[in-house]
């Protein structure tokens, strides 16, 4: 004689049955997962090589960027609104351009003593320029910098540097009164007698660009 099922055993019967999947239904869901987990590693690697790339000095292909072709040192120098001294040499000059703010760069070697010319009207009532108390290490580049005139990043140099900057509402002289932008100045007697000075000049509003 057949014992009866019981509620209890029916219970049982029906959970392990809803407990039990198909073969399809278990590939499905290794197959879902599996793709869940590859998108998760896809991003992470993402991430991690933008955080790399963000955290790394600027190579060659980043440097030449955003770089115009035609500022020349006089155009650079009008720009700024400074006069560059007729016995300087060795004259270099940069225009950077990004969405953010566009810089002008200008430098050129003089005598100390001309470079001293040079500066005073733009130190205005101050009479000396600071040392650099902060040195960036050797090889430091940046990509709106110096480097990009096939020259050191003055913020390197310890010995014989001189900085300071001006702006034009600052100034009280005729030289510093004809200023167009806030300059940031370094002049480095590299050599007994020799000095280079640079000028670098960043706005946030745009600067004409240089004509072609």
């Amino acid at each position: 004689m057949n014992r009866p099922v019981t509620a209890a055993e029916t219970e049982t019967e029906v959970g392990a049955g809803a407990g039990r999947r198909k073969p399809w239904e278990r590939r499905l869901a290794i197959g879902a997962g599996n793709f869940v987990s590859l998108c998760v590693l896809g991003v992470l690697a993402m991430l991690v090589t933008l955080a790399y790339e963000w955290g790394q000095p600027a190579d060659a292909e980043g440097r030449a960027c955003c770089w115009e072709e035609n500022a020349t040192p006089e155009w650079t120098a009008d720009t700024l609104g400074v006069r560059v001294p007729e016995t300087a040499t060795d004259r270099r000059a940069g225009f950077y351009s990004n969405v953010q703010y566009d810089a002008a760069l200008l430098t050129f070697t003089v005598s100390t003593a001309e470079a001293d010319r040079f500066l005073q009207p733009l130190l205005g009532e101050r009479s000396e320029m600071s040392h650099n108390r902060h040195p960036q290490e050797p090889g430091y580049t940046r990509s709106d910098g110096f480097t990009h005139l096939g020259l050191p990043e003055p913020e390197t140099f310890t010995e014989g540097v001189r900085i300071t900057s001006v702006c034009p509402r600052e100034a009280k002289t005729p030289e510093s009164n004809a200023l167009g932008l806030c300059v940031d100045i370094h002049a480095h007697e590299f050599r007994p007698g020799t000095t280079r000075v640079y000028l670098w000049a960043g706005s946030d509003a745009p600067i004409r660009k240089p004509p072609n």
